[in-house]
Protein backbone atom coordinates (compact mmCIF):
# COMPACT_ATOMS: atom_id res chain seq x y z
CA UNK A 1 0.00 0.00 0.00
CA UNK A 2 2.86 2.37 0.83
CA UNK A 3 4.37 1.93 -2.59
CA UNK A 4 1.04 2.47 -4.34
CA UNK A 5 0.40 5.75 -2.50
CA UNK A 6 3.96 6.91 -3.19
CA UNK A 7 3.61 6.13 -6.90
CA UNK A 8 0.22 7.87 -7.07
CA UNK A 9 1.66 10.95 -5.36
CA UNK A 10 4.64 11.03 -7.72
CA UNK A 11 2.49 10.55 -10.81
CA UNK A 12 0.01 13.24 -9.77
CA UNK A 13 2.87 15.61 -8.97
CA UNK A 14 4.27 15.07 -12.45
CA UNK A 15 0.82 15.63 -13.96
CA UNK A 16 0.54 18.85 -11.93
CA UNK A 17 3.85 20.03 -13.35
CA UNK A 18 2.54 19.55 -16.87
CA UNK A 19 -0.64 21.40 -15.91
CA UNK A 20 1.46 24.35 -14.73
CA UNK A 21 3.47 24.24 -17.96
CA UNK A 22 0.28 24.18 -20.03
CA UNK A 23 -1.05 27.10 -17.99
CA UNK A 24 2.04 29.08 -18.93
CA UNK A 25 1.49 28.31 -22.60
CA UNK A 26 -2.19 29.24 -22.43
CA UNK A 27 -1.53 32.54 -20.67
CA UNK A 28 1.23 33.36 -23.17
CA UNK A 29 -1.15 32.60 -26.02
CA UNK A 30 -3.83 34.79 -24.43
CA UNK A 31 -1.42 37.70 -24.00
CA UNK A 32 -0.25 37.37 -27.60
CA UNK A 33 -3.77 37.08 -28.97
CA UNK A 34 -5.00 40.02 -26.91
CA UNK A 35 -2.16 42.51 -27.31
CA UNK A 36 -0.60 41.57 -30.64
CA UNK A 37 -3.72 40.69 -32.64
CA UNK A 38 -6.44 42.41 -30.60
CA UNK A 39 -8.31 39.09 -30.54
CA UNK A 40 -8.66 37.86 -26.94
CA UNK A 41 -9.91 34.35 -26.33
CA UNK A 42 -12.95 33.49 -24.25
CA UNK A 43 -11.38 30.32 -22.89
CA UNK A 44 -7.69 30.71 -22.08
CA UNK A 45 -7.97 32.49 -18.73
CA UNK A 46 -10.70 30.21 -17.39
CA UNK A 47 -8.98 27.01 -18.50
CA UNK A 48 -5.73 28.32 -16.96
CA UNK A 49 -7.46 28.90 -13.63
CA UNK A 50 -8.89 25.40 -13.74
CA UNK A 51 -5.47 23.91 -14.49
CA UNK A 52 -3.81 25.91 -11.70
CA UNK A 53 -6.39 24.76 -9.16
CA UNK A 54 -6.13 21.13 -10.20
CA UNK A 55 -2.34 21.27 -10.33
CA UNK A 56 -2.07 22.82 -6.89
CA UNK A 57 -4.33 20.35 -5.12
CA UNK A 58 -3.08 17.17 -6.78
CA UNK A 59 0.56 18.10 -6.12
CA UNK A 60 0.21 18.42 -2.32
CA UNK A 61 0.84 14.73 -1.64
CA UNK A 62 4.04 14.71 -3.68
CA UNK A 63 5.31 17.72 -1.76
CA UNK A 64 4.64 15.89 1.52
CA UNK A 65 6.30 12.72 0.25
CA UNK A 66 9.41 14.68 -0.71
CA UNK A 67 9.30 16.73 2.50
CA UNK A 68 9.03 19.96 0.52
CA UNK A 69 6.26 21.78 2.37
CA UNK A 70 7.17 25.09 3.98
CA UNK A 71 8.24 24.77 7.58
CA UNK A 72 9.85 26.81 10.31
CA UNK A 73 13.22 25.31 11.11
CA UNK A 74 14.88 28.02 13.21
CA UNK A 75 14.83 25.81 16.33
CA UNK A 76 15.90 22.58 14.60
CA UNK A 77 19.55 22.74 15.78
CA UNK A 78 18.38 22.93 19.40
CA UNK A 79 15.88 20.05 19.29
CA UNK A 80 17.15 16.51 19.92
CA UNK A 81 16.45 13.87 17.26
CA UNK A 82 13.77 12.18 19.39
CA UNK A 83 12.01 15.52 19.74
CA UNK A 84 12.16 16.11 16.00
CA UNK A 85 10.58 12.71 15.46
CA UNK A 86 7.71 13.53 17.82
CA UNK A 87 7.21 16.93 16.22
CA UNK A 88 7.09 15.29 12.80
CA UNK A 89 4.48 12.82 14.04
CA UNK A 90 2.47 15.65 15.56
CA UNK A 91 2.51 17.59 12.29
CA UNK A 92 1.57 14.50 10.27
CA UNK A 93 -1.34 13.74 12.60
CA UNK A 94 -2.45 17.37 12.32
CA UNK A 95 -2.21 17.19 8.50
CA UNK A 96 -4.21 13.95 8.45
CA UNK A 97 -6.96 15.37 10.68
CA UNK A 98 -7.13 18.55 8.62
CA UNK A 99 -7.38 16.44 5.46
CA UNK A 100 -10.30 14.46 6.87
CA UNK A 101 -12.10 17.68 7.75
CA UNK A 102 -11.53 19.18 4.30
CA UNK A 103 -12.56 15.96 2.53
CA UNK A 104 -15.77 15.80 4.59
CA UNK A 105 -16.85 19.38 3.93
CA UNK A 106 -15.34 19.59 0.46
CA UNK A 107 -17.22 16.53 -0.73
CA UNK A 108 -20.52 17.92 0.52
CA UNK A 109 -19.87 21.20 -1.32
CA UNK A 110 -18.96 19.31 -4.50
CA UNK A 111 -22.02 17.07 -4.24
CA UNK A 112 -24.36 20.01 -3.66
CA UNK A 113 -23.05 21.76 -6.79
CA UNK A 114 -23.26 18.51 -8.76
CA UNK A 115 -26.85 17.88 -7.67
CA UNK A 116 -28.00 21.43 -8.34
CA UNK A 117 -26.12 21.74 -11.63
CA UNK A 118 -24.31 24.93 -10.67
CA UNK A 119 -21.93 26.40 -13.20
CA UNK A 120 -19.42 29.25 -13.33
CA UNK A 121 -21.72 31.60 -15.26
CA UNK A 122 -18.85 32.62 -17.52
CA UNK A 123 -18.56 32.29 -21.28
CA UNK A 124 -17.52 28.63 -20.99
CA UNK A 125 -20.11 27.95 -18.28
CA UNK A 126 -18.01 25.18 -16.73
CA UNK A 127 -19.85 23.11 -14.12
CA UNK A 128 -18.72 24.15 -10.63
CA UNK A 129 -18.16 20.56 -9.58
CA UNK A 130 -15.24 20.31 -12.01
CA UNK A 131 -13.50 22.85 -9.82
CA UNK A 132 -14.82 21.69 -6.45
CA UNK A 133 -14.10 17.95 -6.76
CA UNK A 134 -10.36 18.51 -6.80
CA UNK A 135 -10.38 19.78 -3.22
CA UNK A 136 -11.63 16.58 -1.53
CA UNK A 137 -9.67 14.54 -4.07
CA UNK A 138 -6.39 16.34 -3.44
CA UNK A 139 -6.82 16.33 0.33
CA UNK A 140 -7.84 12.66 0.23
CA UNK A 141 -4.58 11.77 -1.50
CA UNK A 142 -2.68 14.01 0.93
CA UNK A 143 -4.36 12.12 3.79
CA UNK A 144 -3.13 8.79 2.39
CA UNK A 145 0.38 10.17 1.96
CA UNK A 146 0.31 11.50 5.54
CA UNK A 147 -0.56 7.99 6.76
CA UNK A 148 2.34 6.57 4.76
CA UNK A 149 4.70 9.19 6.19
CA UNK A 150 3.49 8.40 9.72
CA UNK A 151 4.30 4.73 9.15
CA UNK A 152 7.75 5.69 7.82
CA UNK A 153 8.41 7.90 10.82
CA UNK A 154 7.39 5.16 13.25
CA UNK A 155 9.49 2.53 11.44
CA UNK A 156 12.57 4.72 11.22
CA UNK A 157 15.30 3.63 13.62
CA UNK A 158 15.94 6.04 16.48
CA UNK A 159 18.82 8.38 15.82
Amino acid sequence: MTRLVDQLSEWLGLLAGWMFFLTGLLISYEVGARYLFNAPTIWAAEISQLLLLWGTFIAMARALKRDQHIRISALDPFIPEAGKRWLRMFSLVFIALLCLLVVWYGFSIFYDSFERGRSTGTMLNIPNWWIEIVIPLGFGILFLQALVEMARTLRAPPA
